[in-house]
């Protein structure tokens, strides 16, 4: 059986190894990985796969889902890496004021709504680096959906000004 563990190290160490040439390992590769284990090598695949850096642990409390290296929040609960709720993500583009703003404004919108106050809202910006009041992620623990704000929450947003590029904008609504 160690014989048996230690190929199957050597196997995955050797299609861990990062050479510039190679693309990189994918998510179905790690599902591929895992499903060719048996429930013996399955922990051990995912531990190699966690010290490689390819698959975090979620720290929540009751949750251990393994996700892989590009999701920032679990699949399983929501929470970010660290464990805990998901938080704000202001950019530096966005001046604290402006933003400190958009948290009430959000909260009324949803109470204006009737509909049940998301987790946190993620919004994106668009090809001219306007932060976008459709297509926003709103998030209810693990799971996601895509939402279109009316013209108060885009006015609110414009006043952010523009986003640099690579900036993503979450405003926490459970404070």
């Amino acid at each position: 059986m160690s014989k048996l563990r230690s190929v199957n190290r050597e196997w995955l160490r050797l299609l861990l190894v990062r050479d510039p040439r190679r693309t990189p390992i994918s998510d179905t590769v790690i599902e591929k990985a895992l499903r060719a284990a048996n429930e013996q090598q399955e922990e051990t695949v995912r531990e190699v796969f966690r010290a490689a850096g390819l698959l975090w642990q979620c720290k929540g409390g009751d949750c251990r889902f393994d996700n892989t290296a590009a999701q920032a929040l679990c699949e399983g609960c929501g929470r970010q890496r660290d464990g805990r709720r998901v938080t704000d993500r202001i950019p530096p583009s966005a001046h604290p004021d402006d933003f400190a703003g958009l948290r009430p404004l959000l909260k009324t919108y949803f109470a204006d709504q009737g509909e049940q106050l998301p987790d946190a809202v993620t919004f994106t910006k668009d090809f001219a680096n306007d932060w976008r009041s459709d297509g926003a992620t709103l998030h209810y623990g693990p799971r996601t959906e895509p939402h279109d704000f009316d013209e108060s929450v885009e006015e609110a947003l414009d006043a952010l000004g523009r986003a640099e590029p690579g900036e993503h904008l979450r405003v926490a609504l459970y404070r």
